[in-house]
C-alpha cells in the first residue's frame, strides 16, 4: 500500500468513525495534537484527543468528505457536518500523519452557524 493509499485509508476510518459514534477506530499517534475552534487550548495526547473526539462525536448527525488534497504526510479535508440541530456547516480539516498514525488534527469553521439554528 502506498503512502498516499494508508492516508486515503485513515481519512476513510476517520469520517466513519465520526459518522458512526465510533472513535475507537481511528489511529491516533501517542503525541498526537488536536487543534479546533471550540478548544481554548490544544489538545495533548491520544488517550485526551479520543476522549474529547468521544465526547463531541455524538453531536454531529454526520459528516462527508468533499474534498481531499494529499501532499506527502499531510492532508487537507474540505468537509461538511452536520449538527443535531440540523445546522450544515462546511469546514476544513487538516491533518498530518507520521507512520500510519494522525499526529496533528486541526479542524476550522465559523462556529456563529451553531447558534443560529436550522433554517
Amino acid at each position: 500500500m502506498s503512502g498516499r493509499q494508508e492516508i486515503e485509508r485513515i481519512i476513510a476510518l476517520y469520517i466513519e468513525a465520526i459518522n458512526t459514534d465510533n472513535v475507537a477506530i481511528i489511529p491516533f499517534a501517542e503525541e498526537v495534537i488536536m487543534c479546533g475552534p471550540m478548544l481554548p487550548e490544544p489538545v495533548h495526547g491520544e488517550s485526551a484527543v479520543r476522549q474529547y473526539m468521544a465526547e463531541t462525536a455524538p453531536f454531529i448527525a454526520g459528516m462527508k468528505l468533499n474534498t481531499a488534497v494529499i501532499e506527502e504526510n499531510a492532508a487537507a479535508l474540505f468537509v461538511e457536518f452536520e449538527g443535531l440541530n440540523g445546522v450544515v456547516m462546511e469546514g476544513a480539516l487538516l491533518l498530518k500523519f507520521e507512520g500510519g498514525l494522525i499526529c496533528y488534527d486541526q479542524l476550522f469553521f465559523d462556529t456563529r452557524l451553531l447558534f443560529k439554528g436550522a433554517q
